[in-house]
């Protein structure tokens, strides 16, 4: 076992490399309706505010072998003045090995990575991170021969998780990570909503994830050979985290790898500041229903140039449906967008956004994520780098009715570190902004900390330059 020395941070970084970033230049759209901002707070992770006693951040999948195919690591970000204790315990799936318990101290305005595999070696393994206090933010990272993805880790256990996007595919493989991090057992049912229909494998009815434990379910051993696969995770009883660790070979085109935080709850608003039509980029739109009620959801597109129609769109009772960007005339190729998911008739759905990149594109890789469920003032990124090798964006949009001003700073080893052209710049209403790290700075590690006048939404975008690895995921919002 390896300690918590700073020599882990530049070979941690190095293999972050294999990441890149995307995103382009501002985007114009229109403001979300008054009163149509959804703010629950745990629709999404969120980072306990300073003046809380303590905080729990619960991170559910990743491998944790020599060479896995989804090698999993931690980072930590403490955006406060102070030094932060943290205790992280390492949980394995196979309940014949031992949790390990690691205290840590994550430096004031800082970063920290661990390594899942030097501290327990097991084919899979989950991380509970009890922070004494709050401000501090828990990414987590999968790395694999198909690239590397970034994931918030959970900042609350639920009853029930939602994922839209997914596939079984002759060429994909398809996991879902559960961890219970409580003593009782969770009883769970999983059921999938596919192009073919709905499908209750009788395997996965009353499955038991053990407390304090993890367990993870190959989807295609239950549902086979299906390019589009939404699942519903109900508990019974007791309560879990889910992560879906999703990864395509290449033999039929899509290849890459994404770690995706499964939602708690279907929404009724989503954002996604992030978007682009291009030569070797596929852009699809997974909206999952999995309430027995017809959901009408309005798809509105927010173009760097000009102006499109909104979609109308009807996703039936225990349903999914697909837009794919690309097929869609009313979607401009080479201007950049941002989208705005709002259902209509307040019956909520769920939704994911992935990008296949292929060539001719420059970008390589797979990028999935669900999209952010709130506006807020503040976000933190734990994870980040602008280098030779790592392209880094951070994508914002602004769906209120104001203007916002926004300034960027970067978390520098016990300072904030103002980023040269990223302060006080201004965010119109119902527009959207890409800006390019490496432009304005070279920095490793790069964690983010975002600050606006009023609410926005901020993305970051991680692309290797020139090789496989993609990685698109919202920020986590900061009290």
């Amino acid at each position: 076992m390896s300690s918590l020395t700073p020599r882990r941070l530049p070979i941690v970084l190095t293999i972050v490399a294999l990441l890149a970033a995307g995103g382009l230049a501002d985007r114009a759209g229109r403001p979300a309706p008054a009163g149509a901002r959804e703010q629950s707070p745990f629709a999404m992770p969120v980072a306990a505010p300073t003046s809380a006693l303590s905080s729990t951040w619960y991170c559910a999948g990743g491998t944790s072998q020599l060479k896995g195919f989804a090698d999993g690591w931690l980072v930590l970000a403490n955006s406060e003045d102070r030094t932060v204790h943290v205790v992280v315990t390492f949980i394995p799936n196979d309940p014949s090995i031992r949790p390990r318990h690691v205290p840590v101290d994550v430096k004031p305005l800082s970063q920290l990575t661990l390594h899942d595999f030097d501290y327990l070696q097991a084919q899979f393994v989950a991380a509970t991170v009890e922070v004494r206090g709050g401000g501090v933010v828990a990414e987590h990272f999968v790395l694999g021969p198909g690239g590397a993805s970034v994931a918030p880790c959970a900042s609350s256990a639920s009853d029930r998780w939602y994922f839209a996007d997914g596939g079984t595919t002759r060429d994909a493989t398809e996991l879902l990570a559960l961890f219970n991090p409580f003593p009782e057992d969770a009883i769970v049912d999983l059921s999938f909503t596919t192009e073919a229909g709905g499908i209750e494998p009788e395997a996965l009815q009353a499955l038991v994830v053990p407390g304090r434990g993890l367990s993870v379910v190959n989807v295609g051993d239950h549902v086979v050979r299906r390019r589009a696969v939404s699942v519903s995770i109900v508990a019974r009883s007791g309560r879990l985290v889910a992560d879906r660790i999703q990864s395509y070979s290449g033999s039929a085109g899509r290849r890459g790898l994404a770690l995706v935080l499964g939602t708690p709850s279907p929404g009724t608003l989503w954002y996604f500041p992030e978007g682009l039509v291009t030569k070797g980029v596929v852009e699809r739109y997974q909206l999952y229903n999995p309430s027995d009620q017809e959901a009408k959801v309005e798809l509105a597109l927010g173009l760097e140039k000009g102006a499109a129609e909104p979609f109308d769109l009807t996703v039936p009772g225990g349903g999914r449906i697909t837009v794919l960007a690309n097929a869609e005339g009313r979607i401009p190729a080479e201007v950049p967008h941002s989208a705005t998911v709002r259902s209509v008739n307040g019956v909520g759905v769920v939704v994911e956004r992935s990008i296949d990149a292929t060539k001719p594109s420059p970008r390589r890789g797979l990028g999935s994520t669900l999209g952010a469920r709130q506006s807020a003032r503040r976000w933190l990124f734990a994870i980040g780098l602008a280098t030779d090798t790592v392209d880094e964006w951070l994508v914002l949009q602004n769906p209120g009715t104001h203007a916002a001003t926004v300034s960027v700073t970067a978390l520098a080893d016990g300072q904030q570190l103002a980023i040269d052209g990223l302060q006080d710049v201004r965010l119109a209403p119902g527009r959207r902004m890409a800006f390019r790290l490496g432009d304005h700075l070279r920095r490793d590690p790069l964690p983010l900390l975002v600050t606006s006048t009023e609410p926005v939404v901020a993305e970051r975008d991680l692309y290797t330059v020139g090789g496989l690895g993609m990685s698109t995921v919202m920020g986590v919002p900061l009290r």
